[in-house]
């Protein structure tokens, strides 16, 4: 059974815990995020991500709530808004890991990014990084690029594997 998961549009609100998220070295580990985040760092990040939702007619970048509890951000930031190309992203709390959420998550705001109607969405992940690369094919996602040894953490180069899903509706997560 999929989690029950609230997606609530970004903002300023979720600075705090944002800020958590973004400081927890475990949920930083295969981002593009290369040490846990101060408080300002994290304020950055809010910031870049709220920007890049101006001029959107509603918002594709989300807070993740279960109840009334943050368990992380999902969503799908614009590429190239004119060419209806979007990102997925999603990152959750540790204590959130190996119940679907990520699953839940990342199919909820494909199904919110739908009505822009988008023409692909792009996604990549760190080769070893087994839980997204099973979360994405799932949602299907298919690979299209493998970057060698383009991710450097903890002294060991990795893999990134790029993804790639032309629209053609949400995808089921049966």
């Amino acid at each position: 059974m999929i989690p029950a998961l609230t997606l609530e549009p970004l903002s300023w609100d979720d600075l705090p815990e944002a800020a958590v998220l973004w400081a927890d070295p475990a949920v930083i580990r295969w981002t593009n995020i290369a040490a846990p985040c101060t408080e300002a760092g994290a304020a950055d990040r809010l910031e870049h991500l709220l920007d890049c939702q101006r001029g959107l007619p509603f918002s594709t970048v989300f807070a993740l709530r279960e109840g009334t509890a943050f368990r992380g951000l999902a969503g799908c930031p614009p590429v190239d808004t004119a060419a209806g190309i979007y990102g997925l992203f999603y990152q959750l709390l540790p204590a959130c890991w190996g119940r679907g959420l990520g699953l839940a998550a990342a199919a909820e705001a494909l199904r919110r990014l739908e009505r822009l109607a988008p023409a692909l969405v792009l996604a990549d992940t760190v080769a070893e990084n087994t839980a997204s690369v099973r979360i994405l094919e799932r949602l299907g996602f298919v690979r299209t690029a493998v970057h060698h040894r383009a991710f450097c953490r903890e002294g060991r180069m990795l893999d990134i594997w790029d993804y790639a899903r032309r629209w053609a509706g949400p995808a089921e997560t049966v």
